[in-house]
């Protein structure tokens, strides 16, 4: 049987620098350990001392290295920035003994050379802009169209408004009536888009007031571009005349709600003319045909602080009557923040300046304070009864009618006291065409109002008000027989969603 050899101790044990066998036999295993481990704890203790001590020292010498001093380019000197900005972006460089020489003339090879160096830094500096630019691009576009994604989307919006109204004489009286609004709205894209709008207008009075639902209280709108030509088509009830108990509030009878017409419109506009071209159904008997049709045409033209404008009518009847007018008009904008309209319009041209219509609108705002001077004066004959009788002319501050052979003299100001609360006083003083007022003269007034609104939000505001209506003759517009003053105490709670 084969005896089995022990390993040689070579194998075993070493000194650890060397493979020769140690002489000292077993006992000398022990001794190597605690060598190795006494030269661990030295590496260990190297490194520590290295990081903690040579490592942050070695990194400051570089930093400092970096930053470059030139001893001919003290601070303060006029060329100091331009040198060392060339020096950072690696174009220049000082000589090894700390100096520039910027009087030292230089060679081709040098011109050479910086410009080669100036080209490579503008290039590396350019790359890394034109990525930021790319990277703009990209959020620019994916913000566009999420916008695009809302706006093609089905929009609805609207208003409610509830109102209280109180007479406080006797016989005292009170009512209560609302007014909701609502549109939905979609967008096709490429400028078109249809609309479908409901106004309860007066429907939803305390009156007898009776509003067929889809030929009074329903509109719709819609808008494309064909030939690049902007198109909008209307299929409305138009004008909405509200009457009103004459024992309590006089001065709402005859109230108008601005409704649209059915009508169609094309408008272009050229640099910066503007051509508007439209047909529009004036009057709708209750048959449901149309009683009176409007043809005009309007040429606008923007001179930048300053517009003018030319707007002919054509009204007739089908076999009836017609008639002809024509509005000059100009916008100007005088300074910031005030603005002036004068208009001009022709009726009757025989008529002389009975046939006439004159319009002043001065609008100043300011720091919270918004200041609004109107001034219409209406020739006796301006209008044809049968065609357009109290057409073309806006209303007043309360929604009211202003009739030919009248002057309407309006005032609307409106004071922002802080983030919440408002102040808004109102009111129209109107006299006959020769400038009477008073016991003498049926249909002059005075129509006034004063309130404050306050704002619990964007969406919902509330608002206080007195109202006070003087017809010192005793008669109203068409010929109605009202108290000589009047006065309303009123509440309105709007809420926009």
């Amino acid at each position: 049987m084969t005896k089995l050899k022990r390993p040689s101790p070579k194998y075993l044990l070493t000194d650890g620098f060397s493979s020769t066998p140690s002489p000292r036999g077993r006992g000398t295993f022990r001794m190597v350990v605690r060598q190795r481990r006494s030269w661990v704890r030295a590496a260990l203790s190297f490194t520590v001392f290295f990081i903690v001590f040579v490592f942050p020292f070695s990194i400051c010498h570089s930093a400092i290295a970096e930053e470059v001093f030139l001893r001919d380019v003290p601070e303060g000197h006029w060329a100091s920035d331009a040198v060392y900005e060339l020096i950072r972006m690696g174009v220049a460089a000082g000589f090894p003994d700390g100096t520039f020489r910027g009087k030292k003339e230089i060679t081709r090879y040098e011109m050479a050379s910086m410009l080669s160096r100036f080209a490579n830094s503008f290039n590396t500096r350019g790359g890394k802009e034109d990525k930021l630019v790319e990277e703009l691009k990209s959020e620019v576009a994916l913000i566009k169209f999420k916008r695009k994604q809302v706006a093609e989307g089905t929009q609805v919006s609207g208003m409610f408004e509830s109102r209280g109204r109180l007479k406080p004489v006797s016989p005292c009286q009170g009512r209560l009536d609302y007014r909701l609004r609502l549109a939905m709205k979609k967008d096709f894209g490429y400028g078109s888009s249809l609309q479908m709008r409901l106004d309860t207008v007066d429907a939803g009075f305390n009156t007898t007031n009776t509003r067929e639902f889809a030929a009074r209280l329903i509109d719709i709108e819609s808008r494309f571009k064909l030939g690049g030509i902007d198109y909008k088509v209307n299929l409305g009830p138009g004008v909405v005349v509200h009457t009103e108990s004459l024992d309590f509030d006089p001065s709402e009878n005859y109230y108008i709600y601005i409704r649209p017409k059915t009508a169609i419109t094309g408008t272009k506009r050229i640099d910066k003319m503007t051509v508007t071209g439209s047909y529009v159904t004036r009057q709708v008997q209750t048959s449901g045909s149309i009683g009176v049709h409007e043809l005009y045409g309007k040429l606008k033209y923007d001179f930048g602080k300053m517009s003018v404008f030319v707007k002919p009518r054509y009204l007739f009847v089908i076999d009836g009557a017609q008639d002809k007018l024509i509005d000059l008009g100009v916008n100007y904008n005088v300074v910031k923040g005030l603005d002036t309209s004068l208009m001009f319009c022709w009726g009757d041209f025989s008529a002389g300046r009975s046939g006439m219509y004159a319009k002043f609108i001065g609008r100043a705002r300011n720091k919270g304070t918004d200041v609004t001077l109107r001034i219409d004066k209406v020739g006796s004959k301006y209008r044809h009864d049968i065609v357009n009788e109290y057409e073309f002319i806006y209303l007043n501050n309360f929604g009211r009618l202003i009739l030919d052979g009248t002057f309407d003299l309006g005032v609307k100001i409106r004071q922002k006291l802080n983030s919440r609360f408002s102040l808004e006083l109102k009111g129209d003083y109107v006299t006959d065409g020769s400038f009477h007022y008073g016991e003498k003269y049926p249909g002059t007034y005075l129509l006034w109002q004063a309130g404050v609104e306050y704002s619990f939000s964007k969406a919902v505001k509330a608002q206080a008000y007195y109202k006070a209506y003087d017809v010192p003759s005793g008669t109203a517009q068409f010929g109605d027989t009202v108290a000589k003053t009047s006065d309303i105490i009123g509440v309105k709670v709007s809420r926009a969603f």
